[in-house]
């Protein structure tokens, strides 16, 4: 029996197995955790015969459509290179398959611990790498073939989009593809995508626009027919709006492998904008035939870290503020505000990131490596994300109550009077329905902020027994059960 094809069938046992391990939930909602498998060896192909190599491609197979990511880190071999196309190519995930990896510093086998990290990052980042594109600095078309600087796009936030419905094939278990055309209700023969025409609004008419228009407007609007970023100039850092980064944004690392030398020129422009206190200004698209928009370019203020890629809006995309909507809020709830800000303000010198919180989840899976590889008890993290209330309040809670205090009391929505029959018996109403005690449970959940972990009927069961609305979304009823308990503790108080 081939020894990989038998680690495969145990490693897909201890992944059914591992309770630690978050698979996706029946809604949707919860993304998987992410999992993957890393062979170290000098066996290009370790199979004795034709029929093993069958059934390990079947079991590698099984892997991926169980969203296991494979990856082989080829140690060195006595004699020749090591050739991926014997088996590893029908193995390797889509995202490891290109990938040229040697994290050995010498032919002797000696292990570069620091390249294996850094591959190990760079599979991480890959998964949410979204586009790769030159960076041209300013006189790039004056200069034939200019590489420029190769970048890698990364999402600083990846939206969780809602879960489509897909229509399974019965015999390959595998999603079927659906495809939709256009029917014309004339003559019932099929419209094509060259013959569709499309209108626009243009001086209080409708305009018809043909794609192949559409499509000489958007190369009309960018400087390079392919994807890249063209660095038009820069400009101090103190005119940058701190309005600016509420779009969504990206985060740019030089990619080395596209083109050489990127690394060292990625670094120095960085290094220059630091020292000169600037942004650059640049136009990006990422596609051949998407639209170009205005970005600015943040050196971001690690050591390591890249250039974060923020939208500028266009001078219409800017409103300002009417007069009317200036100065409604009450002056003493405005100094009520200050005053807290003032006082919960965490003051630290020197780098911001230095007081960052570690991230709980990869302690934790890091810890249960060391445990399952050492042989050790897994030990138990402590998440210093959680909002620590007794310290908040230590600190500023005089600060909290009279900021609450100032605060405006919202009105009441006035009900009408229903007509009811004069033999029906009146229900109670609110303030005479009597009042449970909140269990000590409810009260800890609110300190340690997890109330939202409680399940919608049981939110409901707690509203129901305080006598208030029990409808509306989750969200909603974990913000009424935050707003009971927090008026409870401070009028115990």
């Amino acid at each position: 029996c081939c020894t990989l094809r038998q680690a495969f069938v145990d490693a897909n046992k201890i992944f059914e197995a591992a309770k630690c391990v978050k698979m996706r939930s029946p809604a949707g909602k919860d993304l998987p955790d992410a999992k993957s498998i890393w062979i170290f060896t000098n066996q290009d192909n370790p199979c004795s015969s034709n029929f093993d190599k069958i059934q390990t491609i079947t079991h590698g197979k099984d892997l991926k459509d169980a969203n296991v990511d494979i990856h082989v880190m080829p140690m060195p071999k006595k004699s020749g290179d090591f050739d991926k196309s014997l088996l590893y190519n029908d193995l390797l995930s889509p995202i490891s398959l290109q990938e040229n990896v040697d994290c050995f510093a010498d032919n002797n086998g000696t292990l570069d611990i620091e390249d294996v990290l850094e591959n190990f990052g760079h599979f991480a980042r890959k998964a949410r790498k979204y586009a790769y594109v030159p960076l041209f600095l300013p006189g790039w078309k004056e200069r034939e073939g200019d590489p420029g600087i190769m970048l890698d796009l990364y999402s600083v936030v990846r939206e969780r989009k809602k879960p489509v419905p897909i229509t399974v094939h019965q015999e390959k278990c595998t999603a079927t593809a659906k495809r939709t055309s256009m029917i014309d209700k004339e003559t019932g023969s099929v419209v094509e995508k060259k013959d569709l025409h499309y209108y626009a609004e243009f001086c209080g008419g409708r305009v018809t626009l043909h794609p192949d228009d559409i499509a000489t407007l958007k190369d009309l609007s960018r400087s390079n027919m392919a994807g890249c970023v063209a660095l038009l100039g820069f400009r101090p850092m103190e005119s940058l709006d701190v309005t600016f980064p509420l779009n969504k944004n990206s985060i740019a690392f030089a990619n080395d492998s596209f083109v050489a030398g990127s690394n060292t020129a990625f670094y120095n422009l960085k290094n220059a904008m630091e020292r000169k206190n600037v942004y650059a200004v640049a136009e990006l698209h990422t596609r051949a035939k998407s639209v170009s928009r205005m970005v600015a370019l943040v050196p971001h203020r690690s050591s390591n870290g890249g250039l974060l890629i923020m939208q500028l809006p266009f001078k219409e995309d800017v409103r300002e503020v009417a007069k009317e909507d200036i100065g409604f809020a009450d002056q003493d709830a405005v100094d009520a505000a200050k005053n807290l800000i003032a006082t919960s303000t965490v003051n630290h010198e020197g780098n911001f990131s230095e007081m960052l919180p570690e991230n709980p989840w990869l302690k934790h899976f890091f810890g249960y490596l060391e445990s399952v590889s050492l042989g050790r008890e897994l030990d138990e993290v402590e998440d210093e994300t959680k909002m620590d209330v007794e310290g908040l309040l230590a600190v500023a809670r005089q600060q909290i109550e009279d900021f609450s205090i100032s605060l405006p009391i919202d009105p009441e929505p006035v009900k009408k009077e229903r007509k009811r029959k004069a033999d029906a018996v009146s229900k109670p109403s609110k303030a005479d329905t009597p009042m449970e005690d909140i269990d000590e449970e409810w009260i800890d959940l609110y300190k340690d902020d997890e109330i939202s972990g409680k399940t919608a009927p049981e939110l409901k069961a707690f509203l129901k027994s305080r006598g208030e609305r029990v409808g509306g979304k989750k969200g909603e009823l974990v913000d009424r059960v935050n707003r009971i308990i927090y008026n409870h503790i401070f009028s115990q108080k």
